[in-house]
């Protein structure tokens, strides 16, 4: 099988597959239990590919690899976005699924998707979300925005939102975020690389065989 984004969640064919380097916490069991869903973190994926456990508190990470054939049904954040309508009426009265909603309109002309607790929810049917969750969007990198271009999209979809909104652009593994580089703090800004975070002047020409891919 060909290699995976961070952020996608996929299922595996059997709790069983995970590798570990210790006896997994009680709450890895119970989730697997639930769903076998994990979700691809970054980093290399030359023998395994490496994924984490969520539970329902955010202290609830457990990071664990899979062999590149123990996963299947892929679930990306554009994927998980496309379910948005197929949650109960219940469900998407809370704040974080309302917010998701009323940005649609502002990001149609671009590719993204939702990441977090509410692409969890979305995927699995499990009920992740709560009122305090935040909303995560994962873009796919976009033609280039001046830092000012970024600043106005951030605020608009706070306008929108009624809250703010947390973008991640995203290409390949690399991942940087758009309201860091929007504001303008440093002349460098993170960028989230297979590797580790390194600081980066040009976010959106930046490729991963020039960050260590």
């Amino acid at each position: 099988m060909g290699r995976l984004a961070p952020h996608t969640l996929v299922s595996l064919q059997s709790p069983d597959v995970l590798l570990t380097s210790g006896p997994l916490p009680a709450w890895v069991t119970d989730m697997l239990a639930a769903t076998p869903v994990v979700i691809v973190r970054r980093g290399p994926q030359t023998t395994t590919i490496p994924v984490g456990i969520r539970g329902y508190q955010k202290s609830q990470r457990f990071a664990a690899a899979i062999m590149p054939t123990d996963w299947q049904a892929p679930v990306t954040p554009a994927m998980a976005l496309n379910r948005l309508p197929e949650l109960t009426a219940a469900r998407r009265q809370l704040p974080a699924f309302q917010k998701l909603a009323r940005v649609q309109s502002l990001l149609s002309a671009y590719d993204w998707g939702v990441g977090g607790s509410l692409q969890f929810e979305l995927a699995t049917g499990l009920p992740m979300v709560n009122p305090n969750s935040d909303l995560d969007i994962i873009m796919q990198r976009p033609a280039p925005m001046s830092p000012a271009q970024a600043l106005q999209l951030i605020e608009r979809l706070k306008v929108i939102a009624g809250a703010h909104a947390d973008i991640q652009v995203v290409h390949g593994q690399l991942g940087f975020s758009l309201e860091e580089y929007a504001n303008q703090r440093a002349s460098q800004i993170m960028m989230k690389t297979a590797h580790g975070p390194i600081l980066v002047t040009d976010p959106w020409h930046a490729e991963e065989r020039d960050c260590g891919g």
